[in-house]
């Protein structure tokens, strides 16, 4: 007995598919998502799908499939503790995001005064070669 596969649907969709069909399953059978703690394992999600686990990353439909769920499933399966765990979690992630960002456009921010000043000055040297022709 052969599968029926649609010929016009690219690897993409068809890994949503499954992705769907799986959350589908897990719904209905009211099981909940496999975690490490309170974070997914997608490695788990990966390996009952038959896929490499950066698929659930990198397919925009896939990753957006799972985050809805996701939370869905946090809801209905995680205790308020772990939810608000969960939340704090991700609040202190992008908090050290946002800093590290702060940080790395003050450094940027520093080296583009830097370099105007430096530009300046060959600027300056420019002219001063061009009018005089020589070297200072």
């Amino acid at each position: 007995m052969s599968r029926n596969r649609l010929p016009s649907m690219d690897t993409a969709d068809k890994h949503a598919a499954d992705l769907q069909r799986f959350l589908d399953e897990k719904k209905a059978k009211g099981e909940p998502l496999p975690r490490r703690g309170a974070a997914l394992n997608a490695s788990a999600i990966a390996r009952a799908l038959g896929i490499n686990r950066q698929v659930l990353y990198q397919n925009p439909k896939c990753e957006v499939l799972l985050e809805e769920y996701d939370r869905a499933d946090q809801e209905r399966f995680l205790s308020k503790l772990d939810q608000a765990t969960i939340a704090r979690e991700n609040k202190d992630k992008v908090d050290k995001e946002r800093s590290e960002l702060e940080a790395d456009n003050l450094a940027l921010r520093a080296k583009i005064a830097s370099m105007a000043t430096e530009l300046e000055r060959l600027r300056r040297l420019e002219t001063l070669m061009t009018e005089t022709g020589k070297l200072p």
